[in-house]
């Protein structure tokens, strides 16, 4: 049954969910069941998507997975089996095994922002929901990466990472990595040789270590005929507020751990004992520039008051997920294989993100208290709704002709509330974030395979894509609320900068790609890509300068005694020079209602780009050795997004400006790898995968945030620090993120091994930018005789270096990570006994000290235990220490239609967590969860 939601959508009551659940367990499967009939041909089309087919180099394998599908060498994937195996809630769970990728945003929320070798955020890897990319980008209050995408785990089927360079029409205007998730289909939940039936999942956690997860499931009904097929979905998920680990190394955790986003209140005077000089490096930033540092760790009584918190659920960790999906797919039952298929989905969350926990600390005196989460911790309330909704056409006439067609649309509306931050103009009030932002799209494709006497059989795929964009903001921010309360009292004229305004992205897309085909030892593909991007910021307003041209600006004082000694009487002389000096002011004012020192820009902004990607990848498999070699090289460009180029106003105590002058991010990717595959290695009919991949990105105009002089603005002739204003910047120092991945699997018939290792090489990232990016900046002169010269600076000013505001994301140092599986199959595979274990190194940041720019300096052997640079050097925070993870599993198929399953996550309830700019992301502590698979 449907319910409306309160905004005019259609929702699935949850009640019917478990009653669907209910029957399907209850029933007869072969009542439900029909015979088989025959089935309409599948997945038989020759023709492969532009953006998928061009992104691999077939004769290339590479192991990400303990299955035996074969994958390229810059190619890895979570498989169904994988996926079902661990029964997941939070994505992340699932894509941190794969090698060389990593999830960019807090476990508490649904929507994912994925890191692949080392790259994420503000879609610079292309994230897509059955080929249709989701890159929405949105406001967080640690002012994070965005570029988000919402898959519902419970409809998940595979995901697959393709890294470095592709020239698909999926990945253009990405930096060239791209992760695509794949749903359901009908044949994963028909019973084999039914044409009608169902499938039922569902999972709970149970015993003392469910730890908030709630009875979850999904539900799963479809059917075919020879021209028809169809499949519905409805899944719901809970948790409410879940305990973290609580299990540490306490000499790693004393040394290596981050306190600063950890409030202690109470007790005052013990959890702060000792705090001051228990801190590795502090040191104040100087307007915008050199950001601050301060990288204080834990003292044993916070340690163990945070252990003591951890023995009750973290408020603001409680989440609630909701998801339907369609299929419809329809066979033309020609010579062509022509089909239509019709795929949606509409998926809703509650969640809260960005938390910043607290702990209460008892008094020494309060008998039988312990220390305990504060009442709630900051945080933002979100709400988020996506709807996607596909039609495509495919068909396969000849070797030359196999088009395909594809008519999108998706929709994310995001709802965040939060409460404005004590010492803000706004402390204690509600402040709100809303963004409804859509797409439609139209993409063309086709393939071509034809044979040529040198080079043997070759495909060309060739795409196109149109899409627009729409981004509507309904904000109260700090600036904003600020704007309201000058209004009550009066100043009905005070405007405030807009803090993320309406949007509205086209682009269109061009791909080429020529690839071989066969089963030949050389394997090659390379391709080129265009894509035109146009933004049209609809209604910014943004601070800029005020000044129209350098030269000479003469003062009152010089127009009077000018005046003077030409004889003009002394009131004349004042009249005159008044109106001399008025007029002198205008022609060097561009806004002749604001002062010298800023205006107010307001109206619509356009910009657009051209954007340019290709690719080249060659592979060598020399016949009957199992080993494959290879090697890709990509280039890519990424335009800027309008928040990254307008945010504006203040935010928690520093304030943000605009950057119209952003330029588009320029990628260079390399792989270079090689593959080992052979069956009957130690056993009959065992399989043995092992790959190893060298990556290496480097990216030109990476943008971070510092400070910068902004359009028309003019400063003092000593300025070295910035206004005190924070924007985003292109980095003038490639950002480069290398490393080594390794896989493995083994499989025989009584047990199977897989693994992945990936090893980021420490390269620190030096922050430089443009003082002046618009090139439009001026230095101001005061002379002795009250003239004042507006000098501009010529070109962009001076290259600034410094540590970016938001150090811990811009100057992350890569973890090691890690995770090895291992289970036992007996009875023919029906049982599967196992586990994994997780590694993930410490995790740092590197920060360009600059003495210079530090207030402190002088002080700086009294508050900091480590020794601060004499020079302009790197420093390296601790952030947190290596962690472990042991999972345990077990599984039973009864049959082909029922399978249930036991999964401990956490064994050891380890304390796992990552720092953010102002809070901490902390991980589920031990979790037992049980898990059923029905099929009807």
């Amino acid at each position: 049954m449907l319910e409306k939601d309160g905004t005019g959508g259609a929702r699935m009551r949850p009640s019917w969910l478990w009653l669907a659940m209910m029957l399907a367990l209850g029933g007869s499967g072969d009542v439900l069941a029909q015979e088989a009939a025959p089935a309409p041909k599948q997945g038989g089309s020759t023709m492969q998507q532009a953006d998928s087919s061009i992104q691999t180099l077939e004769a290339v394998e590479v192991t990400g997975t303990a299955e035996e599908e074969k994958k390229t060498g810059v190619k890895a994937s979570a498989s169904k089996e994988d996926i079902e195996r661990r029964n997941a809630s939070h994505m992340s769970d699932l894509i941190e095994q794969i090698s060389g990728t990593s999830v960019n945003s807090l476990y508490a929320r649904p929507e994912v922002s994925v890191g692949v070798q080392g790259i994420a955020g503000h879609g610079r890897v292309s994230q897509s929901l059955e080929g249709i990319n989701q890159n929405f980008h949105a406001f967080t209050r640690d002012i994070g990466q965005t570029g988000s995408i919402f898959v519902d785990p419970q409809f998940l089927k595979s995901i697959d990472v393709n890294r470095g360079g592709s020239t698909g029409t999926g990945a253009l205007g990405s930096l060239g990595s791209s992760v695509d998730f794949r749903y359901l289909d009908l044949e994963d939940i028909l019973r084999p040789g039914k044409n009608f039936g169902g499938m039922v999942r569902g999972s709970a956690g149970f015993s003392e270590y469910r730890n908030g997860q709630k009875p979850s499931g999904s539900f799963f009904l479809g059917g075919r005929d020879e021209r028809w097929e169809w499949m519905l979905g409805a899944a719901q998920s809970k948790n409410d507020a879940y305990r973290i680990g609580r299990s540490f190394n306490r000499e790693d955790m004393l040394n290596d751990a981050d306190a600063d986003n950890i409030k202690f209140y109470g007790n005052m005077d013990d959890a702060y004992a000792g705090a001051d000089s228990n801190c590795r490096y502090r040191a104040s930033g100087l307007g915008g520039m050199g950001a601050a540092l301060s990288n204080c760790q834990f003292t044993p009584f916070q340690l163990d008051a945070l252990k003591e918190a951890a023995g009750e659920p973290l408020s603001g960790t409680q989440k609630k997920n909701d998801a339907q999906m369609l299929r419809l797919r329809h066979y033309f039952d020609d010579t062509y294989d022509q089909r239509l298929e019709l795929f949606a989905t509409a998926s809703g969350a509650k969640y809260e993100t960005d938390q910043q926990p607290s702990i209460r600390v008892p008094f020494t005196t309060e008998a039988g208290s312990r220390s305990r989460w504060e009442d709630y911790p900051w945080s933002v309330r979100a709400e988020l709704e996506s709807q996607v909704v596909s039609l495509k056409y495919s068909g396969n006439f000849n070797d030359w002709l196999n088009p395909e067609a594809q008519l999108y649309h998706e929709k994310q509306n995001r709802k965040q509330r939060w409460t404005g931050y004590p010492g803000t103009y706004s402390a204690g009030e509600a402040l709100h974030y809303f963004a409804d932002i859509g797409s439609t799209g139209l993409k063309l494709s086709n393939t071509s395979h034809f044979d040529t006497a040198l080079a043997g059989p070759l495909k060309l795929d060739a795409g196109l894509e149109l899409r627009r964009a729409d981004k509507k903001v309904d904000s109260l921010s700090d600036a904003e609320f600020y704007e309201q309360y000058m209004r009550s009292v009066g100043n009905t004229s005070y405007k405030s900068e807009v803090w993320d305004p309406d949007s509205r992205n086209d682009a269109l897309g061009l791909a080429l790609t020529l690839g071989t085909e066969g089963g030949g030892p050389w394997q090659a593909s390379g391709g080129v890509g265009w894509q035109r991007v146009w933004l049209d910021v609809e209604n910014p307003r943004f601070t800029a300068g005020n000044i129209k041209k350098g030269g000479l600006l003469y003062s009152f004082n010089y127009y009077y005694e000018q005046l003077r000694a030409q004889g003009v009487p002394r009131t004349q002389a004042r009249q005159m020079a008044t109106e001399m000096s008025q007029a002198a002011e205008g022609e060097f004012r561009i806004d002749p209602e604001s002062g010298f020192s800023n205006r107010l820009v307001e109206g619509e902004q356009k910009h657009h780009w051209d954007l340019r990607s290709a690719h080249f990848a060659l592979a060598y498999s020399p016949p009957n050795t199992g080993i494959t070699t290879y090697a890709q090289v990509g280039y890519s460009e990424r335009a800027p997004t309008s928040n990254e180029m307008y945010m504006g106003g203040p935010w928690l105590k520093t304030g943000f400006t605009a950057n119209p002058s952003l330029e588009p991010e320029k990628a260079l990717s390399f792989n270079l790898g090689m593959n080992y595959q052979s069956k009957d290695w130690l056993a009959n009919n065992d399989q043995i995968n092992v790959g190893i991949n060298y990556y290496r990105n480097r990216i030109r105009n990476y943008i971070v945030y510092g400070p910068i002089i902004r359009p028309d603005e003019s400063v003092g002739a000593s300025y070295q620090t910035g206004n005190g204003m924070v924007a985003n910047v292109n980095n003038l120092n490639d950002y480069i993120r290398h490393g080594l991945e390794l896989n493995l699997s083994y499989r025989q018939q009584l047990f199977y091994i897989r693994g992945n290792f990936t090893l980021p090489i420490r390269h620190d990232n030096k922050v430089c930018a443009w003082e002046s990016p618009s090139g439009s900046g001026y230095r101001t002169v005061n002379h002795t005789d009250g003239t004042i010269e507006f000098m501009p600076y010529g070109n962009k000013g001076e290259k600034l270096c410094y540590s970016s505001w938001n150090w811990m994301e811009a100057g992350a140092v890569e973890p090691i990570r890690g995770s090895l599986t291992a289970a036992l199959t007996p009875g023919g595979g029906q049982w599967e006994l196992g586990g994994t274990v997780h590694y993930r190194g410490k995790q740092r940041a590197t920060y360009w000290f600059d003495s210079s720019l530090a207030y402190n300096q002088t002080t700086a052997p009294s508050n900091s235990t480590g020794a601060l640079p004499e020079k302009s050097d790197f420093i390296t925070a601790s952030l947190w220490p290596k962690v472990i993870k042991v999972d345990l599993f077990a599984n039973y198929r009864f049959n082909d239609d029922l399978k249930v399953g036991i999964y401990l996550a956490n064994l050891t309830d380890q304390m796992d967590a990552t720092t953010t700019t102002f809070g901490y992301n902390f991980y589920p502590g031990r979790m037992l969860t049980a898990n059923l698979e029905y099929r009807f």
